[in-house]
């Protein structure tokens, strides 16, 4: 009898779990490197605009660590906070899938994600609990519409995926530490390979920020043919040429009209960066 997807891979973890090996300690370093490669790819694909990623400057970003030092945050975790690169604020981020499925990252550049960031599950909708998470987590992405939190654990150097449609195993289903701890770097590097190889690709429409896979069968095979035949992703990719024509091609393997035209521009850059962050939604809709 086949097995699910998921089936296999618990299968793997179980496996896993009783072959112990020493693994390597946190690497900030590592972490950076993986996550500021996701962002690389992102770009290179047309998902986000260069305007629409803060890179870290040498110094760091200048994010409150009084207010991290108030949440009794780990100075290892706020040293990984002022380092990763962010969507340049939350009202971009919020509508962007990040990791698959339905997870958007935090930006911890603005205070009210460094609350909400002490308890993903919850601040969303309701007040966070200030010591859900352990002081050495940090939750590098919340989910979106039933998805998933991706908590790293700066101590153990592992992630724990905590999803909407799976519970922990064990007794205390509320108890997030009860999902499978993976290896931090394994994890962020195997999904950044899902993108690179394509098995994930980022929509490039300015007003619907999702991931696609093969549960999106006439879309997702049309695009990535595209992609590695016409634009030769990802050795010889022609990023320029795609960026140019990524928006109007997309559009007409959506329509299934090759006739369809539309602004490859992006329309939202000028606006949202003479006004600010507040009023990012407006220029979004109108």
């Amino acid at each position: 009898m086949a097995t699910s997807p998921q089936e296999d891979q618990n299968e793997v973890q179980n496996i896993a779990a009783d072959f112990h090996v020493p693994r390597i300690p946190y690497n900030e370093d590592t972490i950076v490197n993986i996550i500021s490669d996701i962002y690389r790819v992102y770009l290179q694909l047309n998902y986000i605009s260069d305007w629409e990623v803060a890179w870290a400057p040498e110094e760091g970003h200048a994010i409150n660590q009084g207010l991290c030092e108030e949440l009794h945050i780990n100075p290892v975790v706020i040293s990984l906070m002022k380092r990763l690169p962010y969507l340049r604020f939350s009202g971009i981020a919020a509508d962007i899938e990040f990791i698959y499925p339905y997870s958007r990252a935090f930006v911890y550049l603005e205070d009210y994600e460094i609350r909400g960031g002490r308890d993903p599950d919850r601040f969303s909708y309701e007040e966070p609990r200030p010591s859900c998470l352990l002081p050495q987590e940090i939750a590098l992405t919340c989910s979106i519409d039933e998805g998933i939190h991706v908590i790293l654990d700066t101590k153990d150097n592992t992630i724990r995926v905590w999803s909407f449609d799976e519970s922990p195993p064990g007794d205390d289903i509320e108890n997030y530490r009860n999902y499978y701890p993976h290896h931090a770097p394994t994890y962020l590097a195997s999904y950044l390979q899902q993108v690179r190889s394509l098995e994930i690709i980022p929509s490039v429409s300015r007003e619907t920020r999702k991931l696609y896979n093969k549960h999106y069968p006439e879309l997702y095979a049309k695009i990535k043919k595209v992609l590695q035949e016409q634009y030769g992703w990802p050795y010889d990719f022609q990023e320029a040429a795609w960026k140019a024509a990524s928006k109007v091609t997309w559009k007409r393997i959506d329509l299934g009209d090759p006739d369809y035209e539309t602004d490859n521009d992006d329309e939202l850059e000028p606006e949202v960066l003479a006004n600010g962050k507040d009023d990012y939604s407006f220029y979004l809709w109108h």
